[in-house]
């Protein structure tokens, strides 16, 4: 870290802890925690189409969150189908977004994108899955907000891409591409990166997609390490009981170890993983359908959602019903985190779809109990949004140290939820710089330990359906002070620590040694912290003469 940016960082922090101190955490006297839609006065507020006369109309679309200007905001790349061309949405940093027009990203229509860097530059590049007719097109991020599509980013352009993700699968350093097609194709298609940002597929049998189920109808795909081994597997949550779990087996190809008598969710769509019993392996909550009556329609079941809790050997075992997350509707986007700050993370879903009785389907927000087990509470929170959910973004859009949810929805317009007083407890986030190629570390393992016991979340260029959260570690911290250990894992199994690191700040860890700390711009909050501070040292000064 650079002189400047240790004074800046240095007076940011002198600011707020004196400005805490004089006038008391914004926190402490807002009201109690709830969710407020600021979609309007965010200017994030755009229509989505569809007109839902088609399956990939009415199932894709979708959202991608990274900070692609490197200014330490996160922005916003929204899919609007067929009611306009798609929008960059840069952060502006007080609390609104920006669309960025003439920037090279003339895509319309599509599915899934996701940002991550393809050519280890350090800039933040954009795949995005085509749907009904369009291909699927990836865009290299020239810097200065401007991008240029990759000619023939993909070796063959197949068919109504829903979801992509990306992880080092092979782990010679660079991101490998996955892609899911539901009823297009018969399986998910991987794609091994040229080290240029392009790729080229993996034929199914090389993969270990084959022999297998001759038709899987997927959704949403996650490169994660579920048997700690540090190579990536694959989760696979896929439509008509076809959801998959592959294991790498560090060589290139996976081994399907699908145990069709626990993992049984009957319509996988969402899917959210992290380690939610604090057992140091990775959970996975996978989004169905649920219907009270309990009667099948069409082709689906529905039993509900599934929560499958690792073994730590890679394997699972059902725990939905304990856990008390069956009961969502019809699920789709989905995310593991923590909205409350209190070092538990609860689990939120959006829900809807244009047929009875699922239309205006309300979102769920499982709220942990701290014990394995959660309570539903979106109603009661205000996030109980009734619009035809597809994808959802969970991040902290405006640095108040909580965390916020972008949501699309099919045929309307999209929605922002700000998280009030979810920040009364203290946080800590993590950002990674790693080794060029891979420069965000994805794949990378970061433990957190305080309070008694250790926190862990994987940083993925992961898929939520249609949609991606950025590549970055929110970790509450409850009433600690500061977490007595943050370690890092990085791909290659080296490790970075750094010990006593304080609560309600951004740090980051850099792979090429030591430890550094984001300073972004002084957001609104803390703008409104330095005026308060400055007005009480105004009139102290004023009474002293």
């Amino acid at each position: 870290m650079n002189v400047v940016a240790s004074r800046l960082l240095s007076a940011r922090s002198a600011v707020l802890c004196a400005g805490f101190a004089l006038v008391g955490s914004v926190s402490s006297i807002a009201q109690p925690w709830q969710f407020t839609e600021v979609s309007a006065q965010a200017q994030v507020a755009y229509p989505t189409g569809g007109g839902l006369t088609s399956a990939p109309r009415i199932m894709g679309g979708g959202v991608a969150a990274g900070d692609f200007d490197g200014d330490g905001w996160v922005d916003l790349y929204v899919v609007r189908i067929d009611v306009g061309d798609n929008v960059l949405l840069r952060n502006m940093g007080n609390g609104t977004f920006t669309e960025v027009t003439g920037n090279g990203l003339n895509a319309s229509s599509g599915s899934g994108p996701t940002f991550a860097d393809l050519d280890g530059d350090g800039r933040l590049d954009l795949v995005v899955g085509g749907i009904d007719g369009a291909l699927t097109r990836i865009f290299r991020n020239l810097g200065g907000g401007q991008f240029a599509e990759i000619p023939g980013g993909l070796s063959t352009n197949p068919p109504d891409v829903y979801s992509t993700a990306l992880g080092d699968y092979d782990r010679d350093g660079d991101l490998d591409l996955v892609t899911t097609h539901w009823a297009s194709n018969p399986r998910p298609r991987l794609w091994r990166n040229n080290g240029s940002g392009s790729f080229a597929e993996v034929p199914a049998a090389t993969a270990g997609f084959s022999p297998g189920p001759t038709q899987i109808y997927s959704f949403t795909p996650n490169f994660t390490d579920i048997n700690n081994d540090g190579w990536p597997d694959l989760l696979l949550s896929a439509d008509f009981g076809t959801s998959q779990v592959y294991i790498n087996n560090r060589n290139g190809s996976f081994t399907r170890t699908t145990d069709n008598g626990v993992i049984t969710d009957e319509n996988g769509m969402g899917s959210a993983i992290g380690d939610y019993d604090h057992d140091g392996d990775l959970d996975w909550f996978v989004s169905s359908i649920f219907d009270s009556s309990g009667t099948p329609a069409g082709n689906w079941g529905t039993s509900g959602n599934r929560l499958y809790r690792n073994r730590g050997d890679g394997t699972f075992e059902d725990v939905t019903s304990p856990a008390g997350v069956r009961e969502g509707y019809w699920g789709w986007g989905s995310s593991f985190s923590d909205f409350n700050n209190d070092g538990n993370l609860d689990i939120f879903h959006v829900n809807g779809f244009p047929d009875s009785p699922f239309v205006a389907d309300p979102a769920r927000m499982f709220v942990s109990n701290g014990n394995g087990t959660f309570t539903e509470l979106a109603e009661q929170l205000g996030i109980a949004d009734t619009g035809e959910g597809r994808g959802i973004v969970v991040f902290d859009y405006d640095r108040d140290g909580d965390l916020d949810v972008f949501i699309t929805n099919a045929d309307q317009e999209t929605r922002l939820y700000r998280n009030d007083g979810g920040n009364a407890l203290r946080w800590l986030d993590v950002r990674l710089r790693g080794v060029a190629p891979n420069t965000q570390g994805i794949g990378s393992k970061i433990y957190v330990t305080a309070n008694g016991y250790t926190q862990l979340y994987e940083i993925r260029a992961a898929s939520n359906f249609v949609s991606q959260s950025p590549a970055e570690a929110h970790f509450g911290l409850a009433n600690a002070t500061a977490a007595s250990e943050v370690r890092v894992v990085w791909p290659n199994g080296t490790t970075s620590v750094q010990t006593g690191v304080s609560a309600n700040q951004v740090v980051g860890f850099d792979q090429a040694g030591g430890q550094i700390t984001n300073v972004p711009t002084l957001g609104a909050r803390e703008l409104a912290i330095l005026a308060i501070l400055l007005a009480v040292v105004a009139v102290r000064l004023l009474g002293r003469s």
